[in-house]
């Protein structure tokens, strides 16, 4: 096996490569039929559903992706991207990709455009990995997106309380250390993350938003009542841990819609 880099290894997949079981009914299999999905009507019920494949050098998406996605495409389906970061300093790990820049929007269009050219539906995927970072990675995000100096709180990691992740992180090979909560005035700005990073996804040609509060991610930290420890208003009830994320799908229906947003969750996890 020779060893890939960073953006190789995406067009792996031969065309028409899928062989059906024999005796299979095509016709009568359920997920072979229409769904509708807010304003779109898919084809059938199979959905590339979201993946970080952790290959975009500087944030950018890969030109393989473009390719890739168009392999993974067909009428009336529906494609979720990677996995976005919402802000320059929130890059989770090396080669993770992120939408804020011109050149970052542009690489983006093409994925997207390729996927229209098929007749798919393209939703962007976006996140905030909160503590699920370490100090290194915060320092190198941070560093990379253009500050001289080190934030007002240092390196650690934001969450929506002072509970860590437990174990190495394995981007970084050190533990994810001890997380800080987020003031009020940081969530606003998050907020204010989430719309502007949907704008420029809308920009690049998405169809929609989905809206990652699973998998352990920073959303994901403030609905689970063994992290959020907090005494404010997104603390404490259902309602209140819930509060941020409900506020964030309203603040991304003023760019696309209600209809036009998903939201990721994970309710079986720890």
């Amino acid at each position: 096996m020779s060893n890939r880099h960073p953006t190789a290894g995406f067009t792996d997949v031969p065309e028409n490569d899928v062989e059906l079981p024999a005796g299979f009914d095509r016709e009568k299999a359920k997920i072979f039929t229409p769904l509708q999905v807010g304003p779109f009507l898919l084809n059938h019920r199979i959905v590339h559903s979201a993946l970080g494949r952790s290959r975009s050098a500087h944030g950018i998406e890969s030109p393989h992706a473009a390719e890739y996605f168009r392999q993974r495409t067909t009428p009336g389906s529906l494609i979720i991207s990677q996995a976005t970061s919402v802000s320059l300093e929130c890059i989770p790990w090396p080669w993770s990709v992120a939408l804020h820049t011109p050149t970052q929007i542009q690489a983006l269009s093409r994925t997207i455009a390729a996927v229209h050219e098929k007749g798919g539906i393209w939703f962007q995927q976006m996140f905030h990995p909160g503590r699920t970072t370490s100090p290194s990675l915060v320092k190198r995000a941070w560093e990379k997106a253009g500050h001289l100096e080190p934030p007002k709180y240092g390196y650690q990691p934001v969450s929506s309380s002072d509970v860590g992740e437990s174990g190495i992180n394995t981007h970084s090979g050190e533990p994810f250390g001890q997380p800080r909560p987020l003031t009020l005035e940081e969530i606003k700005e998050l907020r204010g993350a989430y719309k502007s990073t949907a704008e420029k996804a809308v920009l690049a040609g998405a169809d929609g938003i989905e809206v990652l509060a699973g998998n352990g991610f920073l959303l994901d930290q403030f609905l689970h009542d063994n992290i959020n420890h907090r005494t404010d208003q997104y603390g404490g009830s259902i309602e209140n841990r819930a509060r941020l994320i409900l506020e964030i799908i309203d603040d991304i229906a003023e760019v696309v819609g209600h209809d036009r947003i998903g939201i990721r969750i994970s309710p079986f996890s720890k």
